[in-house]
């Protein structure tokens, strides 16, 4: 089956992600003085109480368009928290100055806390979509047909993104080139939308791959697939908007529950939903070497069953603890990021 044009794919996915800044603006700016918010308050505006941490700490920034009226935006006990310019007091002054009542770093809620207007609340929309994205059903990829591996690693410099793909040969371990696309990211850091982040830059890589017809085979990408609250992580979004196989691979446990207690190297165990259903598989855990204590957490992305997935994987191991092509494109992502 053809691949579809890249391009097109990559420009009409910028057009569906939300501005979650020009959104959280707004709602901040709505704000009158001598009222407060809560930054839960402001996350379940966007869409998820989750993205909290995203709201505070971009309230955080000192030369950030919110700076100056962050002050009216506090913790869920009412306590005053951070401030941009690290001076608590301040906080306090500002808010004191416009009729709120601050006793002991807090703010009664009851009395000071503002309702804020209803919203597109875009975050609904975006877990919506990864829930009813259609995935194409196609054949597995089948043995023969590996002859490059590509690894997926993206790093930032403030708010430019480096998204680096690592070609590497069949056997996994041999480096044949770096390709490598620098953009300015749209989209903040909130746990389980991490695809909403990074496939942006992820595809203008691939549309100039493309035109120079120099896409691997498969794809390792730095992240998870089926292992996802939603079943739907960055590897199976982006392999089934690039037509690529793609296998996730994760420094860190997103959801499910490792059906054995004790892991031993090189052993793929299950990573169930809950083992109140063990045939429900999400993905593995795996100890890559004797050297870490830390597994990888591997999950299909689109176009591989899990004997090949873990097949392709162990090849690419070679005494660190991610795939060699992941390694790689973490460090050449990284070392274009410390130049910009």
């Amino acid at each position: 089956m053809p691949l579809p044009d890249l391009r097109h794919v990559a420009d009409s996915l910028q057009q569906r992600i939300p501005d979650l800044f020009a959104e959280l603006k707004r709602l901040v700016l709505t704000i009158p003085p001598g009222h407060v918010v809560t930054y839960g308050d402001l996350a379940k505006e966007l869409g998820d109480s989750g993205a909290s941490r995203w709201v505070a700490s971009y309230l955080l920034l000192p030369e950030g368009p919110l700076a100056d009226c962050s002050h009216r935006v506090v913790r869920s006990t009412g306590e005053l928290g951070l401030y941009h310019n690290q001076n608590v007091d301040q906080k306090a002054q500002k808010l004191a100055s416009e009729g709120v009542s601050v006793q002991n770093n807090q703010v009664d809620l009851k009395r000071f806390r503002w309702t804020l207007p209803a919203g597109s609340k875009p975050l609904v929309a975006l877990k919506a979509w990864q829930r009813d994205f259609a995935c194409p059903v196609g054949i597995e990829l089948a043995a023969g047909e590996v002859q490059t591996i590509g690894g997926l690693d993206v790093s930032y410099q403030g708010d430019m993104a480096v998204a680096v793909c690592s070609c590497f040969g069949a056997d996994g371990k041999e480096l044949q080139k770096h390709f490598a696309h620098t953009m300015r990211v749209r989209f903040p850091y909130i746990s389980g939308y991490l695809a909403f982040r990074e496939i942006p830059v992820y595809l203008e890589l691939f549309a100039e791959m493309q035109a120079n017809d120099c896409l691997p085979d498969v794809l390792l990408v730095d992240g998870n697939g089926r292992l996802h609250p939603r079943r739907m992580g960055i590897a199976t979004m982006l392999g089934a908007l690039i037509g690529i196989p793609t296998i996730g691979i994760a420094k860190n446990q997103l959801c499910g529950s490792i059906l054995s207690d004790q892991l031993t190297v090189g052993s793929w165990e299950p990573i169930v939903a809950s083992k109140n259903e063990p045939d429900d598989v999400l993905g593995y855990a795996i100890l890559p070497h004797a050297k870490t204590k830390n597994p990888l957490y591997v999950s299909q992305g689109l176009g591989i069953g899990d004997l090949r997935m873990q097949e392709i994987v162990a090849r690419c191991f070679a005494g660190h603890r991610s795939p060699e092509p992941i390694y790689h494109a973490d460090r050449e992502s990284r070392r274009i990021a410390s130049t910009l």
